[in-house]
This record gives structure tokens, C-alpha cells and sequence, in this order.
């Protein structure tokens, strides 16, 4: 057998060889040259709450740390009582935190005055858009109890999904009119949405209502005889960044 290469046949193969790279590269400078923005969206839903979160911190100080944890625990009791009262469910109240600690007083020098024992709680209360008198029926209770501090009040929405699903839709509509706008300016027209990416949700509640301490709790109630605790209005919120191609 005779290995032969025709070496007329060569430069046909290598010219086939080359075709798909100047191809190749001919959709590459396409590519850079295509036209395209990227814009933000933000959509935004206000909603009732229906839920209420709450957080508590019972404390006392005593000559031992037994005592004060005696004394805390007769705290929890009274708070448990309440909180079953107004049929707050077991499996919406927890434990956040137990600590122990050496309480001191700051004079000419640092003096121990005793152990102190704190426990705070967390407990939730749902359906309060059909009953807005719970919430201030339970404060009015709860600081009975001396010693007691109301920390925190969060609101939110049980089920919020189809509230972002609609919050998603309102900013993506928001990026498609930015974009008509700018490609408008710019003497060109949207062809498609070549890439979206979301920054996050948010549930936002009112600033006003996140944080109450027991003094304002006790103001209130001093001036009107209940505690007065508005809801306002959740701003559920979505932000999203879109990449159109432009022509």
C-alpha cells in the first residue's frame, strides 16, 4: 500500500476549516455591537397587617441569683396567664432569651447591688384587622406587671405571597416603562428582555409602630384609660434590575 497525499486536494480542506471561524467571528462583533440598557424597577404594595408580633423583657434583681430567677418566673406566670386569656396559642409564644448577671451601681465607684434575672418572650397575635381592641386589652394587662418592658411591636401579613406576586409585577412593569423611555430618547426600540435578576423583598412595617417602649405604652394609656396602638399600613416592596436588547 502507498501512503500518497494529494497535495492538490489541501487547500480545499483548509479553506473549509477556516469558514466557521471567520463565521464565528463575524457573530461575535455582531454581539458587541447590539444595543442594550439595563434598568431598575421597584414595585411597591401597601396592605392591612394581620398579625402582630411582641416582645417582652421580664427582670428583677435580688440578693441571690435564685431569688431574682424566683421572682422572674412568677413574671412569666402572670404574663402566660394573660396571653392564654386572649387565646394566644402555646405554639406562638416562645422564649427568646434567660440570662443571669451581676447588677452594679456606678457612684464614686462600681458597686455590686445584687443578681439579676431576665427573660424576655416573644409571642405573636394573628387576625388582628377583625379585632384591633385585642392588642391594647393585652398591653393594658401585661404592664400590670411590674418590672416588665414591652420592647419591640412588629406587624406583618400572615399570607403574603399573592401580595408579592403583585408587587413583582408592578416593578417589572416599572422597568418596561423606563426602558421604552430611554430607548425612545436614544432613537431605538425594546426587541426583548435579555436578563432579570431580583435584589430582594422586603415587608416593611411603619417606623412609627416597630419600636414602642413601656413609657410610651404607659403615656398612652394614662391619657386615653387603653393603650392605643395603630396599625398603618405594610409596604411590601420588590426591586428588580432588567437587561433589554435595544435595535
Amino acid at each position: 500500500m502507498n501512503n500518497v497525499i494529494n497535495a492538490g486536494h489541501l487547500p480545499v480542506f483548509l479553506l473549509i476549516a477556516a469558514i466557521p471561524l471567520i463565521s464565528g467571528c463575524d457573530k461575535k462583533d455582531e454581539q458587541q455591537r447590539q444595543s442594550t440598557i439595563s434598568v431598575f424597577g421597584t414595585g411597591t404594595v401597601l396592605v392591612q397587617p394581620d398579625t402582630i408580633q411582641m416582645t417582652v423583657s421580664l427582670s428583677k434583681v435580688a440578693q441571690t441569683t435564685k431569688l431574682a430567677q424566683d421572682e422572674v418566673s412568677n413574671m412569666v406566670r402572670q404574663a402566660l396567664i394573660i396571653l392564654k386569656e386572649a387565646n394566644v396559642e402555646d405554639k406562638n409564644i416562645a422564649t427568646t432569651s434567660l440570662t443571669f448577671n451581676s447588677e452594679y451601681e456606678y457612684i464614686n465607684r462600681r458597686v455590686l447591688i445584687g443578681q439579676k434575672a431576665e427573660q424576655r418572650i416573644t409571642f405573636s397575635i394573628e387576625d388582628i384587622d377583625t379585632d384591633n381592641e385585642k392588642i391594647s386589652g393585652i398591653i393594658d394587662r401585661l404592664i400590670q406587671i411590674n418590672g416588665i418592658e414591652l420592647n419591640q411591636l412588629n406587624f406583618s401579613v400572615k399570607s403574603n405571597t399573592e401580595y408579592f406576586i403583585r408587587s413583582r409585577e408592578l416593578a417589572f412593569q416599572k422597568a418596561v416603562e423606563k426602558a421604552n423611555q430611554y430607548a425612545e430618547l436614544s432613537q431605538l426600540k425594546i426587541i426583548r428582555v435579555l436578563s432579570i435578576s431580583e435584589e430582594g423583598n422586603q415587608q416593611i412595617s411603619p417606623i412609627t409602630n416597630r419600636f414602642l417602649n413601656q413609657s410610651m405604652v404607659q403615656e398612652a394609656a394614662a391619657g386615653s384609660g387603653s393603650t392605643i396602638v395603630p396599625a398603618g399600613e405594610l409596604e411590601i416592596t420588590t426591586r428588580i434590575l432588567v437587561e433589554f436588547l435595544l435595535e
